[in-house]
């Protein structure tokens, strides 16, 4: 699972971010204690850190979603009524939104009829 082609590629390109952004982050800070040094570049020294924090964080939250996925499980185990209960409310709600029609699209809306004579008329005007 966590050593799939995938997660081989993910685990290799976080540790690359996070050696380079620690080497950034070194060279940035000796940089700016030199004496051609500015305060500008201990702040990007710093800036590198949290680079490299907020890049851990996200591969550890993502390890964390692999291992432990999102979706509830059943107390007796059945994984097929599961799914059966996940798809319910998505059709029902699709359902519902198929049945009803859009406010915006409300046939006897006098004034959407109007504005949209007023747009046909400004397209007819513009093909001239």
């Amino acid at each position: 699972m966590l050593f799939s082609p995938g997660w081989l590629l993910r685990h290799a390109l976080a540790w690359s971010l996070v050696v380079f952004f620690v080497y950034m982050g070194r060279w940035q800070w000796t940089k700016g204690e030199s004496s051609h040094g500015t305060l500008q570049n201990l702040f990007y020294g710093i800036e590198w850190w949290i680079f490299t924090a907020f890049v851990l964080y996200l591969w550890v939250k993502m390890i964390i979603e692999e291992v432990r996925p999102a979706t509830p499980e059943l107390a007796d185990g059945d994984s097929e009524a599961g799914t059966e209960v996940a798809e319910r409310p998505t059709s029902a709600v699709l359902a519902s939104l198929a049945a009803s029609p859009a406010d915006d699209e409300d046939p006897d809306d006098a004034e959407l009829a109007a504005y949209n004579s007023y747009l046909a008329a400004l397209r007819e005007r513009d093909r001239v």
